[in-house]
């Protein structure tokens, strides 16, 4: 069940990472863009979004499920990367709260100069994500060497 839960949660990772910086790419591309094709990036955008609302979802499920599942020792035994690794995943999630409200102010109001707000969120997801996955690999170092 442990190897299930790291598969899926891994798997999860590289899609919230990937769809990050794709989302990142469409704002460079839609910055200046007009008529159907700036509809065209902002539906690309909401469908990326809402696909990134249940991938974030499940990284957090699936990694509380292998943190409940862990050896014994839990928490205690867990090491600052952890801790660290924990808050670039906080980061993320709220960066991408903050993308999806400001998304919304966009679609609701047509006011494209949020833009650069949400490409300043975007890029906090994708950044927060790539610090995630560096911190993990050096708490499992930890974990694994001891």
């Amino acid at each position: 069940m442990l190897q299930i839960l790291l598969i899926a949660h891994l798997i999860l990772i590289a899609m919230g990472t990937g769809m990050a910086f794709s989302n990142f790419v469409n704002l460079r591309l839609a910055d200046g863009a007009t008529g159907e094709a700036a509809k065209a990036f902002a539906r690309q955008r909401m469908t990326i979004a809402r696909f990134a609302d249940m991938v974030i979802g499940l990284i957090w499920i699936t990694g509380l499920a292998l943190l409940w599942t862990r050896a014994a020792g839990g928490l205690e035994s867990a090491s600052g990367w952890f801790y660290l690794k924990m808050a670039f995943v906080v980061l993320l999630t709220l960066c991408h709260g903050m993308a999806r409200a400001t998304g919304g102010r966009m679609a609701r109001t047509g006011d494209m100069s949020l833009l650069g707000r949400m490409e300043l969120f975007v890029a906090g997801v994708w950044l927060s994500a790539l610090a995630a996955i560096i911190f993990a690999v050096l708490a499992f170092e930890v974990a694994v060497t001891g």
